[in-house]
């Protein structure tokens, strides 16, 4: 860290770039350097870099109407930006609560689900049940339900414990099974975790659709949260779906829950839901919720300060309105198939790389010793964030996180570029981790498996 700004940076022994502008997929240094952004600053800047139309938007509302207090009024932008999230849904999300970000989001969806409870006579309805190796944000209440035992070392004692279960994670299957005839027994083990607290005790499962940085982009089984669905029915428990990381386009679809035939109860948004033009998240629920609530003579006062603020409201519906117009989610769908085609076949020489996997612009690649066995590398070798470090030498930032394997091991990357990425620019990037990846294993005393085709003349 430097000694010459007051900036409490997150590594204190890191010489950071120095940024001075930003373009599409591109960054600049104050030397002049173009750095891909990689990871979209990371997974905010779904819509890229030094987009006029939604600073002229910013601009504008800030000119005509900075700030007016949810509690007082509320404004036309604001109604017409929760009409967006309403559209994306395709019907499915019927009100919108608009916070600052989302780890605010996901406190909210808490909230609303303990609320709901109570209106309804089940004031011993509290509970929320949650998974290990899964992340939902740094504030105390939603970083006791986050199980990435990484970011919770340390603050422990500040933690409550509503109960965890496995991860849906098939790369290496808690339960020792394969997808074909799993029989879904990590999802089972929600109903085993609701009669043990006892159903009258639990409000709600929250759940990444994908998982975000502690398992790398891990899909579940296609059927999972079919049966997570029927589970939380039956038990009269509510379904929050954690889409900070992959809401409003970066699956390929508006909503990652789409791709699995389910509606969840709430939807938390955030980072690509202002384009990462302007803190904002938010929190979504079903007709179901929201009568439950009105029915029941319910209303809802937790918030923030900056809760429903016009500002954010008005660079939403630019950026919605620039997602549209540019039909990006489509390109989301189709550049992430193609950046992972690339990079599979790229990573086929590469002897450390045992997984690959993801939705649209959301590639995970997990790190491995032996390809074989999946033995993961010492956690003091610090293998993902070598290939962090060496990114940046090659002028690209790409995401890192260690830990996957329970927690205790296991190391893998992140690649998710802006959606208005080209084929060029994805060829760019998949050179560029090539070389990461080569030197990284060089270093670490691999050799690239060269297949070599005997071909008759």
């Amino acid at each position: 860290m430097s000694d010459n700004n007051k900036v409490l940076n997150a590594d204190f022994f890191r010489d950071y770039p120095r940024i001075n502008h930003g373009k599409g997929i591109y960054m600049y240094s104050e030397e002049g350097e173009e750095i891909i952004d990689g990871a979209s600053g990371p997974v905010l800047v779904s819509l890229g870099h030094g987009i006029e139309e939604i600073a002229d938007a910013m601009r504008e509302q800030a000119v005509k109407l900075a700030f007016a207090h949810r509690d007082d009024c509320v404004t036309s932008i604001l109604e017409e930006s929760c009409e967006n999230f309403y559209e994306a849904s395709e019907g499915d999300m019927v009100k919108t609560f608009q916070v600052a970000g989302g780890s605010e989001a996901n406190e909210i969806a808490i909230k609303l689900a303990r609320n709901y409870h109570l209106v309804r006579g089940n004031a011993g309805k509290y509970k929320v049940i949650s998974r290990w190796q899964s992340y939902h944000g740094s504030s105390m209440g939603v970083l006791s339900l986050s199980g990435f035992t990484k970011r919770r070392k340390g603050y422990e004692p500040y933690l409550f414990e509503h109960g965890h279960i496995a991860p849906c994670y098939c790369y290496r299957c808690w339960f020792d099974q394969q997808p074909e005839s799993c029989g879904l027994q990590c999802a089972k083990a929600l109903e085993n975790e609701i009669l043990a607290q006892g159903p009258e005790t639990v409000s709600a499962f929250i759940a990444e659709p994908i998982s975000g940085m502690s398992l790398c982009v891990a899909e579940p089984h296609s059927d999972y949260f079919k049966e997570i669905r029927r589970i939380c029915d039956k038990y009269d428990v509510l379904l929050i779906m954690d889409e900070v990381m992959t809401g409003f386009g970066r699956t390929g679809k508006m909503f990652a829950y789409k791709h699995f035939g389910i509606i969840p109860d709430m939807v938390s948004t955030g980072k690509a839901v202002s384009g990462g033009y302007f803190p904002l998240a938010a929190v979504s629920v079903t007709e179901k919720v929201y009568k439950g609530l009105y029915d029941n003579h319910g209303d809802f006062t937790p918030g923030y300060s900056w809760s429903g603020n016009p500002l954010g409201a008005a660079v939403q519906v630019a950026s919605y309105k620039y997602l549209n117009e540019h039909n990006l989610v489509k390109n989301c769908e189709e550049m992430g198939a193609y950046l992972k085609e690339k990079i599979t076949e790229m990573c086929e020489k590469h002897p450390t790389v045992g997984d690959i996997r993801g939705r649209g612009l959301m590639v995970g690649i997990e790190l491995v010793k032996d390809k074989k066995t999946k033995e993961c590398f010492d956690p003091s070798v610090k293998y993902a964030a070598q290939m962090n470090a060496e990114a940046i030498n090659q002028n690209m930032i790409i995401e890192s996180s260690s830990g996957c394997n329970r927690g205790q091991s296991g190391d893998a990357l992140v690649l998710s570029p802006a959606f208005i990425i080209t084929k060029e620019e994805v060829d760019k990037i998949v050179d560029r981790l090539d070389r990461v990846i080569t030197n990284v294993e060089e270093r670490n005393g691999f050799k690239l498996e060269i297949k070599c085709e005997l071909r008759l003349a």
